[in-house]
């Protein structure tokens, strides 16, 4: 009964995620194609133009495509950005289940409808346009599953900060350009100038997108990413279990 909760939710969320009819989703994938193809052509220049760079033509395309079509798993967001803003998260506790797992069945309800209609296809036209989407290693499931679950774990951690800081429009702002810039999905480590990559890949928005991605085309061995991975999940999550049970009081008096 307990998974029935959870797959329940889920699919609440999916349907009200496609109300609108399928046409209502094309809109966010065009943006993610504008913004693909720019950038493809841009790592294309660089390298024809004989920047060196620790990555191969082949790896940087694949690393970008990969990244655009599963960038809703590369950098978790939650209803939780908006429905604090708005008050609805006090909806959350009156449901008989953990707010965590709430979240999270709705969040994969949500990502459902995208990966079926835009990163599905994308996926399977790759390899006609020369992209590469075999990944490099099998650790990068394990990868994914861990990325994803620290995407969470700074979810509700942040969450706890809009709590405090009683500004939760700011607080996202703020939270998806840091996690953006140093979670290595948009422009990818082995990039970065002066050696920044080898501080910047064990921080712990780098356990993020970043380390999959780097694990995908090859650019990282698995003993550099995973165990990075499980201490930062084991540490955020600690946190925003701690943190959450310290703010969850002071929420609900802010919220009415």
């Amino acid at each position: 009964m307990t998974i029935l909760k959870y797959y329940s939710t889920a699919r609440m969320a999916l349907r009200e995620k496609t109300n609108g009819g399928v046409a209502y989703l094309l809109a966010d994938s065009g943006v993610r194609v504008l913004w693909l193809v720019p950038l493809m052509f841009i790592w294309k220049t660089l390298t024809a133009g004989g920047y060196e760079v620790e990555m191969s033509i082949g790896q940087l395309m694949t690393y970008t495509w990969v990244n655009a079509i599963l960038a809703e798993l590369m950098v978790v967001s939650t209803c939780l950005s908006t429905w604090n803003y708005s008050t609805r998260s006090m909806e959350l506790f009156t449901r008989p289940m953990p707010l965590f797992g709430q979240i999270i069945a709705r969040t994969l309800g949500e990502w459902t409808p995208g990966l079926l209609l835009f990163s599905l296809p994308m996926a399977l036209i790759a390899p006609l346009l020369g992209i590469r989407m075999v990944p490099a290693t099998g650790w990068v499931w394990l990868s994914l599953l861990l990325g994803v679950s620290l995407g969470f774990a700074f979810e509700f951690l942040f969450f706890c900060v809009t709590v405090r800081a009683r500004s939760s429009w700011m607080s996202y702002v703020i939270r998806q350009a840091v996690v953006s810039m140093l979670s290595g999905t948009v422009i990818p480590f082995a990039l970065m100038p002066w050696g920044l990559e080898r501080w910047l890949q064990y921080q712990p928005f780098g356990s993020m997108g970043g380390a999959f991605l780097s694990l995908y085309v090859g650019s990282a061995a698995p003993a550099q990413v995973i165990p990075a991975q499980i201490v930062w999940n084991v540490v955020i999550w600690t946190a925003a279990a701690v943190w959450f049970e310290k703010s969850r009081e002071r929420m609900v008096s802010f919220g009415g």
